[in-house]
């Protein structure tokens, strides 16, 4: 299988429904980026690639489409040698990210092992300390998926409290990941909601996901 093989696949599973339906989802990404193709796809594809190349395959790619972005996302971690060359591609595909489903995918197909959870923690912080949009998006939503405990939470708040973009998607994973860790330590998001130190935007949006929350 080439690189051509892989983008001949995923426009042979094109849907132009479906593609209309994710410029609607994902409205900051261009349309003609859009190939059409549906997660359960995606990732039949990822599992052909995994059991049969390397993650070289993707030395070609252009990550012009959302599919190859998504693709990618799926086979990072799961087929990279070591934590630390998974870490380094993860690195180098950054500036390629540009919407919350690449982003929020990656952070649900991290594997972090016991020896290196540190590091990868490390490495979330120093996402959420960066002036990209959708490298801070990561680095919160990362933290949300592995590190929503108690060991974590006086840092995390501290990194929110120094985040100075101020854009949507940053904002609402920020105020998801506080959400969530009101219900590991009510006191301390409490406190942190009803100080100065907190955008206004971030306050409005944690608030509004806590009372969501405690109406289910």
């Amino acid at each position: 299988m080439t690189y051509k093989d892989v983008v001949r696949e995923l426009n042979a599973n094109a849907d132009e429904k479906y593609k209309d339906f994710i410029a609607k989802l994902v409205p900051t990404i261009e349309k003609g980026t859009i190939i059409g193709v549906r997660m359960g796809d995606l990732r039949r594809l990822a599992r052909k690639i995994r059991k049969e190349e390397t993650l070289d395959i993707f030395n070609e790619a252009k990550f012009y489409y959302r599919e190859e972005k998504l693709l990618y996302a799926l086979c990072i971690f799961k087929m990279s040698e070591s934590f630390g060359a998974a870490m380094n591609a993860l690195d180098e595909f950054l500036p390629y990210i540009n919407s919350w489903e690449v982003t929020d995918l990656i952070a649900g197909e991290i594997i972090i092992d016991e020896a290196h959870i540190e590091k990868a923690f490390q490495k979330a912080l120093s996402y959420v300390h960066s002036s990209d949009e959708y490298t801070i998006r990561l680095g919160l939503v990362i933290m949300n998926k592995k590190f929503n405990d108690k060991a974590h939470i006086d840092k995390i708040i501290d990194a929110i409290k120094n985040i100075t973009l101020n854009t949507y998607y940053v904002n609402m994973a920020a105020a998801w990941l506080l959400c969530e860790l009101y219900f590991t330590d009510k006191a301390k998001v409490d406190e942190f909601l009803s100080s100065e130190a907190i955008s206004m935007d971030i306050k409005k949006m944690t608030q509004q996901k806590i009372r969501e929350s405690l109406k289910k």
